[in-house]
């Protein structure tokens, strides 16, 4: 049986391809979306992009419309390419059972004229009607306003169903003698440990802590790629002499080393002061600023996802560096760090950051400002990427041009954007469509592995939820 599918404004303004997202059912548009979708066309930012998007896909609907049916014919639906066929729904909310004004909601809100709409359609079909937002107060208002009496979902297309999210790293338990030829030959086949194998299953580029089971401390690191377990030394040192603490920062450590080539997009989660931001800047220094290593990439760019960034540039006064400053400042303090060194020179640092930023080899980019672009060996860090959109996470990675590396870190506990959340932003689907291939490499953190003050990891520990 055929459904039909209620779209809220904020899954067009998240997802223009939402449109053609649900195969060949009916797609209803309640009139209060294209009042909102042409209230915000003008907008700065993704949202603006996104909603002019949306309303040119219409525009080519109608004119697709318009060229197959005679004028002044009955519009009974508008066939779509994908199958599907889209319909316009009157905001209607004039229903004695409908409840939202003695609930103290008004019915002049355009959440309530869209839930009204799905209302009057659920009573008048018999094929399954169903809301279609990612707006949790709006399901709830839904959910009292109606008694329950509607079917609700958000945009199941970007969303990530399970809650065992991959981490890019197992322990296997292996005999002595595997670790010792992983020592000698730097390489073994997958069959050498092919039962601790199959309680786990591997994935391309998934780190490998073995430890021995004879109770000896003997252990090694391996990393699988093109079917075989290759070791790896687990002691870089970056930049600024700055090394990996706990096994996570070690394997990190050694993706984001790895060439463009090989790795070139590494995803790293995890909460906050596990060191994903600091590593990150480490390798990317190393990569664009020491000369000892040889140069790799031509530049380091950062830009934080930030649900305001976009859309409240204009309000900070100075050039594009200087409005994005703040919103980048954990950079600079990770930059700060790195260049003091032990001896914590702050003086020198600064300098030196002034310096690096001046002639080009640090530079800030908000992330609406890489669209259309092809970044060629380049090192790209994007920072509070749980805050990204899945279309804005592919835009990023998808940006990646000859010999560029692309770092995206975030906690995915610590969202702040208004329609996103564990399951459906930009960071944990990236990581979770991309496991598995040669071309990204993972590492996800643990609270415990946080290298932060010991107040800090007190307060945690004592004041957490």
């Amino acid at each position: 049986m055929k459904k039909i599918y209620v779209l809220d404004t904020n899954i067009l303004m998240q997802s223009p391809r939402a449109l053609f997202g649900f195969a060949d059912n009916d797609i209803y548009l309640p009139t209060t979306v294209i009042r909102e979708l042409d209230k915000h066309k003008t907008d700065s930012g993704e949202r603006g992009y996104n909603t002019r998007e949306v309303i040119r896909m219409l525009e080519d609907l109608r004119r697709s419309y318009v060229a197959a049916h005679a004028a002044g014919e009955e519009i009974k639906g508008i066939e779509m390419p994908n199958g599907g066929t889209l319909h316009i729904a009157e905001s209607e909310i004039d229903h004695p059972d409908f409840l939202p004004r003695c609930l103290g909601l008004s019915y002049d809100t355009p959440d309530m004229r869209i839930i009204g709409a799905v209302y009057k359609l659920t009573k008048e079909n018999k094929e399954p009607v169903i809301l279609v937002t990612n707006d949790a107060a709006m399901r709830f208002n839904a959910f009292v306003s109606t008694k329950n009496s509607i079917t609700i979902q958000d945009y199941r297309n970007e969303t990530i169903e399970t809650d065992e999210h991959y981490t890019g790293k197992t322990e296997l338990t292996v005999s002595p003698s595997v670790i010792n030829k992983l020592y000698k030959d730097k390489q073994i086949d997958l069959e050498e440990v092919l039962e601790s194998i199959m309680e786990h299953g591997l994935y391309e580029n998934e780190y490998m802590h073995f430890v021995a089971n004879d109770g000896s401390k003997q252990s090694a690191v391996g990393i699988l790629r093109n079917g075989k377990i290759n070791l790896i030394n687990a002691d870089i040192t970056t930049y600024g002499g700055i090394r990996g603490k706990n096994l996570s920062q070690k394997c990190l450590l050694h993706a984001l080393m790895q060439p463009a080539e090989e790795i070139p997009l590494v995803i790293a989660k995890g909460p906050a002061g596990t060191g994903k931001t600091l590593l990150s800047v480490a390798c990317g220094l190393d990569g664009t600023y020491d000369d000892h290593t040889g140069r790799r990439y031509n530049e380091m760019l950062l830009t934080r996802s930030n649900v305001q960034a976009d859309n409240d540039l204009g309000a900070l006064p100075g050039d594009l560096q200087d409005k994005m400053s703040p919103l980048v400042r954990p950079f600079y303090d990770n930059m700060e760090r790195i260049f003091a060194g032990e001896d914590n020179d702050i003086a020198t640092a600064r300098q030196q950051i002034d310096f690096v930023r001046a002639c080009g080899t640090v530079n800030i980019c908000p992330v609406g400002y890489v669209r259309g672009r092809t970044l060629d060996h380049r090192y790209l860090i994007v920072d509070e990427a749980q805050n990204l959109t899945v279309t804005q996470a592919l835009t990023l990675i998808t940006r990646a041009g000859y010999g560029t590396k692309i770092v995206l870190c975030g906690d995915p506990d610590q969202i702040d954007a208004k329609y996103l959340d564990k399951r459906n932003n930009g960071l944990v689907f990236a990581a979770e469509k991309m496991k598995g291939s040669k071309y990204c490499a993972q590492i996800t953190f643990d609270q415990e592995e946080a290298v932060r003050s010991d107040l800090a990891m007190e307060a945690v520990k004592r004041m957490t939820i």
